[in-house]
């Protein structure tokens, strides 16, 4: 390819600009080539600057090959940006899914089941005060497991 068909495909994939600069003294120029991506992949590397320095005669030589090398990579470097990309949506989106899964599953009531040691209600002998049957005594609590009394 020549020069220009190089450029057109790398800004196919980017907006270029280019930033030129000779050096008399020298003899040798730097050519910066910087691309702004435009798909956002936030991927870095993809607006990595190409910057060379090398006399008129060394570009005429190679500024093609490299210009190629360049494009390439970045090809490259985009194509795994968006298979990165692809896969944390996919996870992304499976992370949704069980957390909405998660949240219906605790949504739904839990069945009553009496507790093992729970004392049976005192049955309801019609009076009105609700105060259940007469001379009940209150069920004595048992000290939970595992306490310890911190102040004695």
């Amino acid at each position: 390819m020549t020069m220009f068909e190089e450029l057109y495909a790398l800004a196919a994939s980017a907006t270029l600009t280019m930033l030129i600069s000779a050096d008399p003294k020298t003899g040798r120029m730097t050519i910066n080539v910087i691309p702004k991506p435009k798909k956002d992949l936030d991927e870095p590397a993809l607006t990595k600057a190409l910057s060379l320095t090398a006399t008129p005669g060394e570009f005429d030589a190679e500024f093609v090959g490299v210009l190629k090398g360049y494009r390439e990579v970045r090809q490259s470097l985009t194509a795994q940006a968006e298979a990165t990309q692809e896969v944390l949506q996919a996870a992304k989106a499976a992370s949704a899914k069980k957390a909405g899964e998660a949240m219906t599953k605790a949504a739904k009531p839990a069945a009553a089941t009496p507790a093992k040691n729970a004392t049976p209600e005192p049955a309801d002998d019609g009076d009105e005060g609700g105060e259940g049957t007469v001379g009940a005594q209150p069920a004595a609590v048992a000290p939970a497991v595992g306490t310890y009394d911190l102040f004695g």
